[in-house]
């Protein structure tokens, strides 16, 4: 867990389920703006274990 694209993308991950969480309860904003974090960290998370240093 050195690699910082393994932080980055988890904290994006977690930050995007909160929004997908508060968007589902609230306004559509958050809904996608949540979608779009979660996919962007998922891809870090993906790329740091595929491509590992």
């Amino acid at each position: 867990m050195s690699d910082i694209r393994m932080v980055i993308g988890g904290l994006f991950l977690v930050y995007g389920v909160i929004l997908i969480i508060a968007g589902v309860l609230g306004s559509a904003v958050n809904l996608w703006t949540g979608l779009v974090m979660a996919v962007f960290g998922g891809s870090f998370v993906a790329w740091a274990r595929v491509n590992r240093i």
